[in-house]
């Protein structure tokens, strides 16, 4: 594939490519080098096949990074959510326990025996308390 140019000269593809870059001899340097470096990392290039034990581990640790994370996130979502529902529970337990004392008051269970025409119930004269033994 030779084409003529404006001045008459035949060129090849390569020298359309550094036509187009420029004619400069840094410009073609660093074209040589780019093709080296894409020549090496080619499927069938010795880097590749010296590499692939190392890019196969890095893939390896990044998924397992990425599974641990997962995890570990799962498990966080689920301690908020036992959390949670710890709390809700102390607050029933709480509510219930107040209400179950408001209710088993001796005043309120004295107010509804009378109600029902209960006349067993009498209030002691006694102390609550039983003082024993004596103070020398």
């Amino acid at each position: 594939m030779r084409e003529k140019t404006e001045k008459g000269k035949e060129t090849t593809g390569k020298n359309r490519l550094t036509t187009l870059l420029g004619n400069s001899i840094e410009d073609e340097m660093a074209l040589k080098q780019w093709k080296s470096v894409i020549r090496q990392m080619s499927i069938d290039g010795q880097w590749f096949k010296r590499q692939i034990g190392v890019i196969v581990l890095a893939v390896l640790g990044i998924i397992i990074y990425i599974t641990c994370r997962y995890q570990a996130q799962q498990e966080i979502i689920l301690e908020e959510q036992l959390r949670t529902e710890r709390q809700d529970w102390k607050f029933r337990t709480l509510t219930r326990s107040s209400e179950l004392t408001l209710k088993t008051r001796q005043s309120h269970i004295e107010k509804a025996l009378k109600n029902f025409g209960d006349s067993t119930l009498k209030v002691s004269t006694e102390a609550p308390f039983v003082a024993t033994g004596t103070t020398e």
